[in-house]
């Protein structure tokens, strides 16, 4: 920026303004704009939704880029004094120019958008059939845990549909799971379907019949891949989704037990929000135990499913958010989301948090939580020292929260497979955040719903998080990289229908197959420097934010902030991590992993169909 800040107006081409005088009062934030530089440090905005217009300085667009956060007119003026110094006293120049904003059409608010989804009555719920499979791999004392808290706490129903889906490599492993499923269903009456590498062939072999033009495709999301090292997760979702049958689904993790958890922070009302999940940390191991939900146990139940696919206004009732949504329910959203919610936005997706392990491999998220999290975080250096490694905690929303965006899948997850759903990767790690942005990408208005419980997860195993992990550069995974490329280059929006969109998402995959490896390496370098730098400008953030905290935790961000920097500066990852073999190979490996999931995606559809007439018993 210049020294001195210009407001300049003289050229201001304004579409569609309104001399409606701005409600001071009122939580508004600068909508998110097409940016078209002109002549003489000046700029045309144009709203991505409403199609209103103006003209300002470029000194101007960086004050208004520092305004994208809800806040009301008084808050934004406050905030640009303190965050912008050429604007320190300059009061009354920012109220004229957010009012002159404000008028033109560029600010957006939250009353306007609350009055826009306001509860509408929910639909007399159906006893519709339900769909619970349970992902397992070499894990049967793990899965009997959650098969005995399931039978405890579930009432198990004859019109629902439940399979144990075995990923397991030890075939001592796959007897044990398979007596369990049949043990299971002789002690409670209802059947269990034990779905195995054997069942899976049969399966798949029927689907490839009927399809033969899709083998390839049906065959890579689907098959066992011949290295048994590498982790499969995204496969057994996949099987999930097409024994589902357009039913309800319910998507269940082995480790986790059948309960519901509450919440142990201030209970929270109906939000539509853009923020990560809430923490809070607890010290004794067992102290989880004691917010156990006593109204109901049965986190396969409630609003959980009763909400999937249904338009947000219908949701918010079936919530028991029955009276008028306030404007402050949607003060987190983020401008870029703001647009993408409708009265008739579907409830695709519907999770828990996590009580114990939050099954994070890292705990660089934690630099990142809101205030109210750190105030627990942080209350002593021991315990902030003991929490960075623990693995003990509540993450996930202290209310019903709706969002736009889809985060990662937790151990407990409902899925719409009433409407199209993706086809998740069927290899390696962080296939449910690739997934969620698929989703997004078929469905750009959809919704996740985190439910304000939690459940239980209690790996076989205790494990701790390296306390230092936080000051690794982040580097791209396989699936982490092609959600961001998707997001950066999604042409799937072109088209207006979730079918239409899968097909492009094909060609999407296929031409990043196709890449050459110079550009490959030029696309992983540059996603890896945004990666890192807007890393960097997060962590930048909470410290100016964290003024008031302990030194350790101040010491701890410039840490982190300082080894990213230096990051940028080395030499770059030219490979994708947790994949085999030298980086020139991870990146041919990419390619052809790419290519096949294009195939399979193209053929998904179908599959889906397919699957309704052949794979139910």
């Amino acid at each position: 920026m210049n020294d001195k800040v210009s407001y300049n107006f003289s050229y201001n081409f304004n579409f569609n303004n309104t001399s409606e005088t701005p409600v001071q009062e009122k939580q508004i934030a600068f909508d998110d704009c097409l940016q078209f530089t002109l002549p003489e440090q000046r700029v045309l905005l144009r709203s991505k939704h409403s199609g209103k217009q103006t003209v300002v300085t470029q000194d101007v667009l960086y004050s208004l880029m520092q305004c994208t956060a809800f806040r009301t007119l008084s808050e934004h003026i406050r905030h640009l004094e303190t965050h912008v110094p050429e604007l320190h006293g300059a009061r009354e120049e920012i109220r004229q120019v957010l009012v002159s904003i404000q008028q033109a059409g560029l600010m957006i608010c939250t009353d306007d958008k609350a009055a826009s989804i306001q509860p509408a009555p929910a639909p007399t719920p159906e006893a519709t059939n339900l769909c619970l499979c349970v992902l397992t791999c070499d894990r049967p004392q793990t899965l009997q845990r959650l098969l005995e808290s399931m039978a405890k706490n579930h009432p198990l129903q004859h019109h629902n549909h439940y399979y144990v889906i075995d990923d397991s490599r030890n075939p001592e492993h796959q007897a044990s799971t398979q007596r369990l499923c049949s043990d299971f269903s002789s002690q409670h009456l209802v059947q269990v379907n034990y779905f195995g590498p054997e069942q899976q062939q049969q399966q798949l072999q029927k689907l490839v019949a009927a399809l033969p033009e899709h083998e390839e495709g049906i065959r890579f999301l689907l098959d066992r891949f011949k290295d048994s090292n590498i982790p499969s997760y995204g496969r057994s979702r996949n099987w999930a989704m097409l024994l589902a049958g357009g039913d309800k689904l319910v998507v269940v993790d082995d480790d986790v037990l059948f309960e519901r958890i509450r919440t142990p922070l201030q209970k929270r009302a109906t939000e539509l929000s853009s923020t990560p999940r809430s923490a809070d940390f607890f010290l004794d191991e067992d102290e989880w135990q004691t917010f156990r939900d006593s109204d109901s146990l049965d986190p396969a139940a409630g609003s959980f499913i009763s909400t999937l696919g249904l338009p947000l206004n219908q949701a918010l009732s079936a919530v028991a958010q029955t009276t008028p949504l306030p404007g402050t329910a949607l003060e987190t959203l983020v401008a870029s989301e703001y647009a993408k919610i409708q009265a008739d936005s579907p409830v695709l997706l519907t999770s828990y948090g996590y009580a114990k392990d939050p099954g994070t491999a890292s705990n660089d998220w934690i630099y990142q939580l809101s205030n109210e999290s750190r105030q627990k975080l942080l209350q002593s250096k021991a315990d902030y020292q003991q929490h960075l490694q623990a693995r003990n905690l509540w993450l996930g929303s202290p209310g019903y929260t709706f969002r736009n965006h889809f985060s990662l899948m937790s151990g407990f997850t409902g899925l719409a497979t009433q409407h199209l759903l993706p086809p998740c990767f069927p290899l390696y790690r962080n296939e449910d955040f690739l997934f969620g942005e698929m989703l997004h990408s078929l469905h750009p208005t959809g919704l996740f719903l985190d439910m304000p419980w939690a459940v239980p997860h209690l790996p076989e195993q205790k494990r701790q998080w390296n306390p230092h992990s936080a000051n690794i550069p982040p580097s791209q995974g396989l699936s982490e990289f092609s959600a961001d490329m998707l997001y950066f280059n999604d042409s799937s929006n072109w088209s207006n229908t979730p079918s239409k969109r899968l097909q492009l998402m094909a060609q999407f995959f296929n031409g990043m197959g196709q890449m050459s490896d110079q550009t490959l390496l030029d696309k992983l370098t540059q996603q890896t420097l945004q990666m890192r730098t807007a890393h960097i400008n997060r962590m930048t953030e909470v410290l100016e934010d964290s003024q008031a905290a302990p030194d350790y935790w101040q010491a701890d961000l410039r840490h982190i902030i300082e080894t990213n920097e230096k990051s940028l500066i080395s030499d770059l990852p030219s490979g994708f991590s947790g994949l085999q073999g030298s980086t020139a190979e991870q990146r041919q490996q990419a390619r052809q992993l790419w290519a096949s999931f294009s195939k399979g995606i193209a053929a998904w559809e179908a599959c889906i169909e397919q699957a309704k007439k052949l794979l139910r018993p």
